[in-house]
């Protein structure tokens, strides 16, 4: 099978594309940026903008599948005004060359930013439950997160159009473990003393990228909206009751009754991923503490 990986140059595309290559998928990457010389060596490459609808018309001709990673991936540096032609144009773009070439399978980038809180201009928006879910309200105050809610909202009519399958995965914040190093670790140590508008969540980008193969491999219709983080916090005293729990006390008091509600903070964290867990089989692999420990070793 042909799977297309837009922004595949980027930092989560490039595992993107590796994890399609190491289970045997022929891979095109879609960017305007060159990927490595080792993705560039054994995938097609592509050089577009996801403002070019014929040329995207021209580049997915041919692929069976399409992981679409490519955006303008936060709000920062005034990009407000630039935001909806890559993102929420160039969206519609791709899912509309894949109708026009009977492309099935289309796993997406959506953002937890789209709930509000990480982006939010107010500094009032707060979780309004516990654990945070697919179905929490979405009252975002920024324009990065208004494009991720247009593009669920596109994805979704376009599975009501055509019947393909479409999968978006609301990403917390996504790192490199690979990349921790002893600076990262005098860090984590406090994490837990400031306030996270993501709920001290995280997720490694190799475990978003085996959530876009088992979308493509296990989806086959109607369309999806999956959270995913990792099953863990950041910070030292995340993994004990008293450290989770002193945590909402001290940043989110308006939180503290949801904390005896029989979910399992301390193994999972404050993000509820069972949905993805029920329909792909996915669960995360990758944490800071191993991955840390690991590290470390390395360093002697």
């Amino acid at each position: 099978m042909k799977v297309t990986v837009t922004g595949g140059a980027g930092k989560v595309g490039q595992a993107v594309a590796r994890e399609f290559l190491d289970a045997g998928y022929t891979v095109q990457i879609i960017d305007r940026a060159a990927p490595p010389a080792d993705l560039r060596e054994r995938c097609e490459v592509c050089y577009l903008d996801l403002t070019d609808r014929l040329g995207l018309l021209r580049a997915l001709e041919g692929s069976e599948a399409i992981a679409h990673l490519g955006a303008i991936p936060n709000p920062t540096g005034g990009k407000d005004l630039e935001l909806f032609p890559t993102n929420v144009v160039g969206t519609q773009y791709v899912l509309a060359a894949a109708e026009a070439h009977d492309i099935r399978r289309v796993a997406l980038a959506s953002s937890v930013s789209i709930h509000g809180m990480a982006f939010q201009k107010s500094h009032t928006l707060q979780p309004h439950y516990l654990p945070l879910d697919e179905n929490h309200p979405i009252e975002n105050e920024d324009v990065y997160g208004l494009s991720k809610q247009c593009n669920e909202l596109t994805a979704a009519m376009y599975t009501r159009r055509t019947g393909m399958a479409t999968t978006c995965f609301r990403l917390t914040w996504v790192t490199d473990l690979e990349k921790l190093d002893r600076w990262s670790a005098r860090w984590l140590e406090r994490a837990g003393e400031n306030k996270s508008p993501d709920m001290w969540s995280y997720v490694d980008r190799r475990d978003v990228a085996s959530a876009f193969r088992l979308a493509i491999e296990k989806v086959e219709s109607g369309h999806h909206i999956l959270l995913l983080a990792a099953r863990d916090l950041w910070g030292a005293d995340g993994d004990s009751a008293e450290g989770w729990r002193a945590r909402i006390e001290q940043h989110y008091p308006n939180l503290v009754s949801f904390l005896d509600n029989g979910f399992d903070y301390g193994k999972y964290g404050f993000l509820d991923t069972s949905r993805a867990t029920e329909l792909l089989g996915w669960e995360s692999r990758f944490h800071w503490r191993e991955a840390l420990e690991e590290r470390l070793k390395d360093e002697g």
